[in-house]
């Protein structure tokens, strides 16, 4: 027969042990997400300097990013100082997004810069789950103040360090 102290000890041991077997078996946190999960188009401004074509980075003096079609980039890149280069979204529910970029918001033209794309959703992991990827197919640019734009790579994806459009003053 059991004592009444050996007793209590027995039932406060059990009860530990099912504390601990019922809460790790409620637990539902999922590894975290260690990758990027948007994809940007990465841009370099450029600027002719020589008769031989070739180009430098330019910076731009006081610039202006925003984007005329996606509200949470409404003001992306506002008065940044010296930049001359830029990381931009593009919208996953369209195949068409509108820019404009103001090199000097004090005394340049505004350029508007149409990015048309196909988008594609793309499983990353059980952590992280899906993202779009997207594929350049052309980009518009009024001709204000930028003399031309040219893509240089045109999937966008999450990768990182890879310079997609140029923009050339």
């Amino acid at each position: 027969m059991v004592s009444k102290p050996q007793r209590s000890l027995l039932y406060t041991l059990l009860s530990c042990i099912a504390a601990a077997v019922i809460g790790s078996a409620c637990n539902t946190d999922r590894p975290p997400c260690l990758q990027p999960l948007s994809a940007q188009v990465d841009i370099g401004c450029y600027q002719h300097i020589d008769s031989n074509n070739t180009y430098i980075d330019t910076l731009l003096p006081n610039v202006n990013f925003v984007s005329l079609d996606i509200d949470s980039a409404r003001f992306w890149y506002i008065g940044v100082k010296n930049v001359s280069k830029f990381a931009i979204i593009l919208s996953p529910v369209h195949d068409t997004t509108r820019w404009v970029i103001q090199a000097d918001s004090a005394v340049t033209a505004v350029d508007t810069l149409t990015f048309i794309y196909d988008r594609k959703l793309k499983f990353l992991s059980n952590a992280c789950g899906y993202t779009y990827s997207f594929s350049l197919k052309q980009v518009l640019a009024t001709k204000n103040d930028l003399d031309s734009v040219a893509i240089n790579n045109s999937d966008v994806t999450t990768k990182a360090g890879i310079e997609h459009v140029k923009i050339y003053y």
